[in-house]
């Protein structure tokens, strides 16, 4: 049983080498006088491996997508419909189409080539901007940032006084209409109470009058 397992071992380990000798002279197309391929150089350093080269343009790739909006929308279009990305297999293609239909097809979008054609032309029409209004629009950013920074400044500032202006109305309110009312109330109620004595003390007197 373990000359099976030596055997079995020793053909899947010449299996992985004649595979991976294939896979040598892929890589390097080169082979030597004894038709071994030549074992592929190792990289000079660690920043030369796949692994860090792929992570340098993953790193770059996302760089990119950051400046670039219309890179970014392609790398979202592509992570939610990736399969706008593939191309259509032959077999999806329908094969009973004849010439005549795919002529009419082509045909029926050739109006549109000459549309195309005077639009991409007429991008070599285009006025390039002065340089010299460039640099001028560039020396103002700087004010534009300062009076900004004002303009913000002065719609804190006027925040604050609409709060300590709808304060002070607040404690005119209460102590003007409203304190005013309840002296007016008060100075009311000690009018009644002195019209109730006069009334009282005029009856008193109408009585004393009678009884003499």
């Amino acid at each position: 049983m373990s000359l099976e397992n030596t055997a079995i071992a020793s053909a899947t380990v010449e299996l992985l080498e004649g595979r991976l000798r294939r896979l040598e002279y892929l890589l390097n197309g080169d082979s030597q006088w004894t038709g071994q391929p030549t074992p592929a150089s190792r990289p000079d350093s660690l920043d030369d491996t796949a692994a860090r080269r792929l992570a340098r343009l993953e790193a770059d790739l996302n760089a990119l997508s950051k400046s670039k909006p219309a890179v970014h929308d392609i790398l979202q279009l592509y992570t939610r419909f990736p399969d706008l990305f593939n191309d259509a297999p032959p077999e999806d293609i329908p094969a009973d189409l004849s010439t005549q239909n795919l002529a009419s097809i082509v045909l029926s979008y050739a109006s549109a080539f000459p549309e195309t054609s005077s639009r991409l032309s007429s991008l070599n029409d285009l006025p390039v901007p002065d340089a010299k209004a460039s640099i001028a629009l560039i020396e103002l950013q700087p004010r534009l940032e300062k009076l900004l920074r004002i303009q913000e400044q002065q719609a804190q500032e006027v925040s604050e006084l609409r709060a300590r202006s709808a304060g002070l109305v607040r404690r005119w309110y209460e102590l003007g209409l409203l304190g005013s009312s309840e002296c007016w109330a008060g100075w009311e109620s000690r009018l009644q109470d002195v019209e109730h004595e006069v009334k009282r003390q005029e009856v008193l007197r109408d009585r004393r009058m009678n009884e003499i």
